[in-house]
């Protein structure tokens, strides 16, 4: 298979364009010839002219219409890695009130794209519905694979068992309480050990860290994560399954809502997905965890989320990619 067909239109290791870009295109020229590198997939002035390339736009490309006409004009293929990509100026907490899905996706020029990647199979629909009904574009489903860095953490021992904490922001385009909701209620009723965000080195010069730790620091021995989003909201629904795929990582449980990419790989008798958003619900399954947690629920939480781990592994996504060669071949 000629991997070389494939390019990325952003690389590195960090955010999303690292995760799905530099760390996809390093894993693919590792499998092709042993050693692993980032730069041969990554567009830069060396390949930037090449033709009949499949490439992959990495999220915030979706509007670079400069480079996508002159890819398009040397006859590449050209795919849109929607992530998780959000105008700004469209996000409304009012309309992510889970009456119905809203769009806060930009305005797609769709006319530049043979094809997208998106992160679940209910999104994929919700795409071909309201963002392009061309059914000659593929629509691929790619989950997103956890981090290789979270396995390089150290092992964290607190004790308290199980460990409740939460990885990341609740903000969703400057407003709070969207990505996650109920966050600051927990901690003020101690029901969560800790809430993690930023990362080195900048983001957490002044951080005092017996109050507050980051994101890359440590994965805590019997640590449960928590990941609660409004039904039918837009992270709900739209964004990709990186919670799950960093609790898995990590050896955590997760306690979640049923969101469209969990869906996707927690089967329904995973004993920690939460009915509904509400408060109340979150603190019965806190204590459902505690109750459980060295019993054979949580022995089958653990099953799961070890099957996840694997599931979500770069070595297993990798293959889609793979597909996406295939298909264009």
């Amino acid at each position: 298979m000629n991997i070389t067909k494939l390019l990325f239109s952003k690389g590195g290791i960090d955010n999303s364009s690292g995760v799905r870009g530099g760390q996809i295109s390093y894993k693919l020229i590792e499998n092709h010839t042993g050693t692993g590198m980032y730069e041969p997939l990554i567009l830069n002035n060396n390949n930037i002219n090449s033709t009949n390339k499949i490439i992959i736009a990495i999220k915030l490309d979706y509007n670079n219409i400069p480079l996508l006409s002159h890819l398009k004009k040397n006859n590449n293929k050209i795919l849109l890695d929607v992530i998780d990509l959000t105008d700004k100026n469209k996000f409304d907490p009012e309309l992510n009130n889970g009456d119905k899905i809203p769009n806060f996706l930009p305005n797609i020029p769709t006319e530049y794209f043979d094809g997208y990647i998106v992160n679940n199979s209910k999104q994929k629909d919700w795409w071909r519905k309201y963002i392009d009904s061309d059914a000659t574009k593929p629509i691929f489903v790619i989950p997103h694979h956890w981090d290789s860095r979270f396995e390089w953490f150290p092992k964290g021992f607190y004790k308290e068992s199980p460990y409740f904490y939460y990885l990341g922001t609740d903000l969703s385009e400057g407003y709070k309480n969207q990505n996650c909701l109920h966050l600051n209620q927990l901690l003020e009723d101690n029901l969560l050990g800790d809430w993690r965000t930023g990362s080195w080195p900048d983001q957490v010069k002044d951080y005092d860290f017996i109050k507050r730790k980051p994101i890359f620091y440590d994965k805590p021995i019997n640590g449960v994560q928590l990941s609660i989003r409004k039904e039918n909201s837009w992270e709900y629904c739209m964004k990709p399954n990186t919670k799950l795929a960093a609790s898995a990582a990590m050896g955590s449980l997760l306690i979640t809502t049923n969101d469209w990419s969990i869906q996707e790989f927690l089967p329904k008798d995973y004993p920690y997905i939460l009915k509904d958003h509400h408060y109340e619900t979150v603190v019965e399954m806190i204590k459902k965890v505690k109750n459980t947690f060295n019993q054979d629920e949580g022995d089958k939480a653990r099953e799961i989320m070890s099957q996840v781990k694997k599931d979500l592994s770069i070595d297993t996504v990798i293959k889609e990619y793979y597909n996406i060669i295939n298909y264009f071949s």
